[in-house]
């Protein structure tokens, strides 16, 4: 090792010990189950970090709301979803056992079409298109001040959009930050999901404590549903009054371009 373990406490609570070491070390590591020992587990040659995390009840809490929330808002609007729960992601011709592995991670529309194309073809067919197809969208529930990198790296890796939690034990606030990533170009916060259903920081805020106190699954799904519907009709709303406002005196509003989103 290079560098001396040092251990974190989450803002959820969760226990996260961190080991800087060379790729070749990291490599070597990766041989190990370490995950018999740590729920968590991210071997990252290309930052150079090994990360172990036992995850709080409030980490895992809110990783499960999330997870429904997409699933249920991706159902609304009838897009393909499939979510990639406990996956590494990592790059072309990184060793196995290595990369990166998200809270939640889905494929969104075209992808998780793509994604259900392979499986029909068989279990090889889909593991090729895992490694070589990133998620359109990861939440990271809990993210530490020394990790901040991971956001870069998931943009390098070809995700689309990150959903990142912002809370703490022994509080009920929770905030959401959207981020939209591209390889090479530092993360830039976006008002609106691009991925799913135009949904805002606030409808998922709003999601995530209706969902946290729901009890039923038909009550999480209603919940959430409701959240996209009315997110919807805004959305049309604004294009409708856009359009109006657009229009020439005394001619009829156009048509919307067809390849606008």
């Amino acid at each position: 090792m290079n560098h001396p373990p040092t251990m974190h406490i989450g803002p959820l609570g969760s226990v996260i010990h961190v080991l800087r070491a060379d790729s070749e070390t990291i490599v070597e590591l990766a041989r190990v189950d370490w995950n018999r020992h740590f729920r968590r587990v991210c071997l990252d040659p290309v930052r150079g970090l090994i990360t172990l995390m036992a995850p709080s009840h409030l980490h895992e809490d809110f990783t499960e709301i999330l997870d429904r929330i997409v699933d249920a808002a991706g159902s609304a609007v009838s897009d393909a979803v499939k979510g990639l729960r406990s996956t590494r992601l990592r790059g072309s011709g990184e060793p196995p056992g290595t990369g990166m592995e998200p809270d939640c991670a889905f494929y969104v529309g075209e992808r998780a079409n793509g994604y259900y194309a392979a499986r029909d073809e068989g279990d090889a067919a889909v593991v090729a298109f895992v490694e070589r197809t990133a998620p359109d969208l990861v939440v990271e529930t809990e993210i530490s001040s020394f990790d901040e990198s991971k956001i870069e790296r998931y943009g390098d890796l070809g995700v689309r959009e990150l959903w990142r939690l912002h809370g703490r034990k022994g509080s009920d606030e929770v905030r959401v930050d959207f981020l939209a990533l591209r390889a090479g170009i530092v993360p830039r916060k976006v008002d609106a999901s691009v991925v799913l259903a135009g949904l805002t920081p606030d409808d998922v805020c709003e999601a995530v404590e209706k969902v946290r106190f729901s009890r039923t699954l038909a009550e999480r799904t209603e919940a959430v549903s409701r959240i996209v519907l009315r997110r919807q009709r805004a959305i049309v709303r604004v294009r409708e009054e856009e359009e109006q406002y657009s229009a020439s005196p005394g001619q009829p509003a156009q048509a919307p371009d067809s390849r606008a989103h």
